[in-house]
């Protein structure tokens, strides 16, 4: 039998370790980034409002709220596509997908994109999108 203290002790190692429940990593598993942004794009992830800017990183089951006459640009890695939403608009974006759930259509992009790649390179430059 373990001893609650010792319970404890095994739980706040798994987290530091990176070992925590399957659902806490799943809710800040990275799903997309945004290539670009017109007008004013607010994220709602964990509760807390964000403006959306270039590069940022979008997580796992983020409502994005665009206001009239804004746009933002994302590559969604599942998908491997950029994603285009004009506002007035409100989308849920989420490892499977994006979808709209008031407001305007996606339109899809036929370029194709990446998630960005770790290296192991010291410097440089990095790029994300597709080699051509």
């Amino acid at each position: 039998m373990v001893r609650p203290s010792t319970a404890s002790a095994i739980v706040v190692v798994s987290m530091v370790y990176g070992l925590a429940p399957l659902g806490a990593q799943e809710s800040l598993r990275e799903v997309a980034f945004v290539e670009a942004v017109t007008g004013r794009a607010v994220a709602l992830a964990s509760g807390t409002p964000t403006l959306l800017e270039p590069l940022d990183v979008i997580s796992d089951r983020t409502r994005v709220d665009l206001l009239a006459s804004s746009e933002v640009r994302i590559c969604h890695y599942l998908t491997r596509r950029f994603l285009t939403v004009k506002g007035p608009a409100r989308i849920m974006v989420s490892a499977a997908g994006v979808t709209v759930e008031a407001g305007k259509g996606l339109g899809i992009a036929g370029e194709t994109c990446n998630p960005p790649l770790a290296t192991s390179t010291q410097g440089g430059m990095v790029a994300r999108g597709s080699a051509k």
